[in-house]
């Protein structure tokens, strides 16, 4: 499947300001750019005159390569360079997704609407108890 987020918009948005809460003035940007790289989306906020920037990611797909891996880090490193600081990116996967050549220094979230089963990306609710 690959990299994706146009259904997922509102689950990555609504997990992001879980984490990220804008009572707190943290804002979050859809596919802004930085320094001539995007990202799917930049969470951020101007705090005693210091900018911090979020850069956020998403896959949806069973596993995450070493490749794409590769392909986040240069456009981190593309972003520092054009004087665009950035913190720890953060990556968004199905619950279940193969992270094993995830480096420890990006955090991984995941997707609780969708889960990896054999070897596919399907929706996933979890089911209640009934009371």
């Amino acid at each position: 499947m690959g990299v994706s987020t146009d259904s997922m918009n509102s689950y990555i948005s609504r997990d992001l300001k879980h984490q990220f809460s804008p009572k707190e003035g943290w804002m979050i940007e859809k596919q802004p750019d930085c320094g001539g790289v995007t990202f799917p989306y930049v969470v951020w906020r101007k705090r005693f005159g210091q900018t911090k920037r979020y850069p956020v990611e998403v896959v949806i797909g069973p596993s995450v390569s070493g490749k794409m891996v590769e392909e986040f880090a240069a456009k981190k490193a593309a972003a520092e360079k054009a004087k665009i600081s950035l913190e720890p990116l953060t990556l968004f996967v199905p619950t279940g997704a193969d992270v094993s050549a995830v480096p420890d220094d990006i955090d991984v979230k995941y997707l609780k609407v969708l889960k990896v089963e054999e070897g596919q990306v399907i929706w996933w609710k979890k089911t209640l108890i009934a009371e």
